[in-house]
């Protein structure tokens, strides 16, 4: 599985884009990737990103139990980043949570699609039935996206979140089947529409 890696795939504009794991090499690139990210896109995450701290864990290889981070690069510089995560306790073994991330100069050719097949597929090989994802309750059109994909609607934590002003917003809890991805995947690419997102997904996925 952690073989396939790195792969290679052509974007839309004809270049190719390198999606393999992060390693402790890529840290400093890691971290000036987040802070070219706007706020309000990095904002549903649990964690600061544009934290050195907070990334140590996610290099030194793979652990399951933690994070995979994965890491998509274009003409050697970082286009995206992508990372899955593993619950510890048995009942939570067959959920994953998972995000991706495309940098402003990279959306519009499809890296995001191409780094959320890879998570999916990674998630699959794993064992995984099903991915979660947590969205800011007023950012649309990631929601649109996530139906898109085969997310459903199963909850929300109301004034949940707090942003840099200290506004609170609702979360909103999506689930996707893994093998109901695959089969919208199959059904062709009507079934994976294309927005433009202000967000985690934003990218003409």
């Amino acid at each position: 599985m952690l073989d396939e890696y790195p792969k290679e795939f052509e974007v839309r504009d004809g270049q190719n884009v390198t999606i393999r794991l992060l390693t402790r090499a890529d840290e400093d690139r890691a971290l000036m990737f987040f802070l070219t990210i706007g706020e309000a896109d990095r904002d549903f995450l649990r964690y600061d990103v544009t934290d050195r701290e907070t990334l140590e864990g996610w290099f030194g290889g793979p652990n399951w139990e933690e994070v995979f981070p994965f890491v998509a690069e274009v003409g050697g510089r970082i286009a995206g980043l992508a990372v899955l995560h593993g619950f510890r306790t048995r009942w939570h073994a067959h959920i994953g949570n998972a995000w991706t991330m495309v940098g402003e100069d990279w959306r519009g050719l499809g890296i995001g699609r191409i780094m959320a097949t890879e998570l999916f597929s990674f998630a699959s090989e794993l064992g995984l039935e099903k991915l979660l994802a947590e969205i800011r309750g007023d950012h649309l059109d990631a929601m649109r996206i996530y139906k898109q994909m085969g997310y459903v609607h199963e909850g929300v934590h109301t004034d949940y979140i707090k942003d840099a002003d200290g506004r609170t917003h609702d979360l909103v809890l999506m689930a996707c089947d893994i093998k109901d991805y695959w089969r919208r995947l199959d059904e062709g690419p009507h079934k994976l529409k294309e927005y433009v997102l202000p967000t985690n997904f934003a990218d003409n996925i």
